[in-house]
């Protein structure tokens, strides 16, 4: 007798239970319900909400340079993605930022027209793009957004937009329902910035010179453990290009592990309210991100 396998699902190299995300497509010229979601569960799946023409043109540029990096196994079909032996994930932004494809996904009028509805007035992006290249093996632990943007508003939402096919084994996003109503998690942890230190620091000086995190901002290890303890659900989907999941920045979320043999690609971007503040980190042609020009001194 045959019988179907399922999907290995794993996070933090662990197994993790998921179920399904509910999905707003049905709502989403609904601005009142789609508010409503968000403050209820903390995210809007959509699917097919995106051209997927779009969706492949964007593919077909990041692979293409990734290619030009030598990043993709010579021989093999680019659209696959397999990744070189030696190969070595890297910031993507300049190919990001130099994707006119990747940037009309992402910064066209279809995202504007979503941004417009749910803040009921006119949206504004951080000029950084995320863009995602993640190779087998373990992917990004549980996690708020606002530990790493936070110098702006609190109002910010993110857009994980997976580019291309990417099932349970590949391994998308997963999203913690109602995690960002967890004030215990929001008022501590979510608080934090992972580019300040401390300045009675017997080593500030270094860190205030050095490049990259001063803390990893990882909220836990442990994912399953964590929403067990706190009796919610981690939910996902097998997404599929044109698919768009949206969050708020104290909704906790993760990367499943990529257990295919290719590499995952996808984007993170950033949308607030025009006339709101945002975090200098990620504004600009070349944005300080977490570099020593982000790191700021406090007294602890």
């Amino acid at each position: 007798m045959i019988t179907s396998r399922e999907p290995l699902i794993t996070a933090q190299g662990a197994p993790l239970a998921v179920e399904p995300l509910r999905s707003s497509a049905d709502v989403v010229h609904d601005a009142d319900e789609l508010r409503a979601r968000l403050g209820t569960d903390g995210y809007l799946f959509l699917p097919g909400y995106l051209n997927r023409d779009e969706v492949r043109a964007a593919r077909g540029s990041i692979l293409a340079a990734l290619a030009d990096r030598g990043a993709l196994r010579p021989g093999t079909d680019p659209d696959l993605a397999i990744p070189a032996d030696d190969y070595r994930p890297w910031s993507l932004h300049e190919a990001a930022r130099d994707s006119e494809p990747l940037q009309t996904l992402l910064y066209g009028d279809r995202m504007a027209e979503l941004y417009h509805r749910i803040f009921e007035a006119d949206v504004r992006h951080f000029d950084y793009t995320w863009l995602r290249a993640v190779p087998p093996g373990k992917a990004t632990p549980p996690h708020m957004d606002s530990v790493f943007m936070n110098r702006g508003t609190l109002d910010l939402m993110t857009a994980w937009t997976p580019l291309g096919a990417i099932d349970r084994t590949l391994g998308g996003v997963a999203v913690l329902e109602g995690s960002h109503r967890l004030d215990e998690i929001t008022g501590g942890y979510g608080s934090r910035d992972v580019d300040t230190y401390c300045e009675d620091d017997d080593q500030a000086a270094t860190i205030a010179a050095t490049d990259g995190l001063t803390w990893d901002g990882v909220l836990t290890r442990d994912p399953a453990g964590f929403g067990k303890a706190h009796g919610l659900r981690w939910l996902t989907a097998d997404y599929e290009p044109g698919d768009l999941l949206t969050f708020t920045i104290f909704t906790v979320h993760l990367g499943l592990d990529n257990n295919a043999d290719r590499i995952r690609l996808s984007s993170d971007s950033r949308y607030q309210r025009a006339t709101e503040k945002a975090d200098p980190r990620w504004i600009g042609l070349d944005p300080t991100a977490h570099s020593a020009r982000s790191k700021q001194g406090r007294i602890c």
